[in-house]
């Protein structure tokens, strides 16, 4: 036999097919059972078989059975049929999750509720969240993520809603000579290191300038990291007003930072079209901003 171009336009109804004549071993009951005739069904499984180069089916007048081949293709147009139809029953019954990436602390207080608002709003739409150490949009763009919450504003296309602004912290090692002030300024902590996490997180080099180019920095990869080399007294770190309520730490101060501009929490996406639920999600979001103004 000679194998069809790969150009060949397999479709599920091949695998299909051959699946019912495995079942039924017989083509006339298993044509029955798709509702097709049995010469259709005839060229279905030939064109299948031309397309893999062998023989699935072995039939004379009176057995059918499958062929070596058929024994080993079999388990594998199993699995495939079967991923299909999961995967068109969760979107058909919109039990396919919603997937929201996050990086450091989700949306903060207003995370539940939001989320809660959104699924009662849509009965059988589920969220789930998911952090994403690893890439500073949170999982968007490699398509682990149809929506991303980020506390920067993405600038590289990408369409986003503010949802909320959040001030600034400094976190200090509780040993630090201004750990028991009621804020700091900028110019208080000139000469500290910096811990930055360099995947995400908003206490980047920046916020003290671009040309500040003499303050150490302590690279991290996330914020369990962060917190440990500021409780060691490695450097300070700077977030936002939710990191002081998600993630504290007996070695750790929070105190508010005087001076930077509050950071914006937004919702992030790269197409609408991801998900059936991702533009109501946002028009959820949008409503919950209104509300909570």
């Amino acid at each position: 036999m000679t194998t069809e171009s790969l150009s060949f336009p397999m479709e599920l109804r091949h695998l299909r097919a051959f699946l019912a004549v495995a079942e039924h071993r017989h083509f006339t009951r298993a044509a029955a059972a798709l509702r097709v005739s049995q010469s259709s069904l005839s060229r279905t499984i030939a064109a299948l078989e031309r397309y893999i180069g062998q023989r699935l089916i072995d039939r004379n007048q009176h057995v059918t059975r499958l062929s070596d081949a058929g024994e080993h293709f079999l388990p594998y147009a199993h699995r495939v049929v079967a991923a299909a139809d999961e995967a068109f029953a969760a979107v058909r019954d919109r039990k396919f999750p919603l997937r929201i990436g996050f990086t450091w602390n989700a949306l903060g207080e207003e995370t539940g509720p939001l989320i809660n608002r959104f699924e009662a709003e849509h009965p059988g739409a589920t969220v789930r969240l998911h952090r994403c150490d690893d890439d500073a949009l949170a999982g968007l763009t490699d398509g682990r993520s149809h929506l991303a919450i980020l506390r920067t504003v993405p600038n590289n296309g990408l369409g986003y809603l503010r949802f909320l602004e959040e001030r600034r912290v400094i976190a200090l090692p509780c040993s630090h000579p201004l750990a028991d002030r009621d804020h700091v300024t900028l110019e208080q902590t000139k000469n500290d290191p910096l811990v930055v996490n360099i995947i995400s997180g908003s206490g980047t080099p920046y916020l003290w300038g671009v040309g500040d180019d003499c303050r150490p920095l302590v690279e991290v990869n996330n914020i369990d990291e962060w917190l440990e080399a500021i409780a060691a007294g490695r450097g300070i770190g700077a977030s936002t007003t939710s990191t002081v309520k998600f993630h504290p730490h007996p070695c750790v101060v929070y105190l508010p930072l005087e001076g930077p501009e509050p950071v914006n929490v937004v919702i992030a996406w790269d197409s609408l079209d991801s998900h059936p639920h991702t533009a109501h999600f946002i028009a959820t979001a949008k409503k919950w901003r209104h509300v909570r103004g």
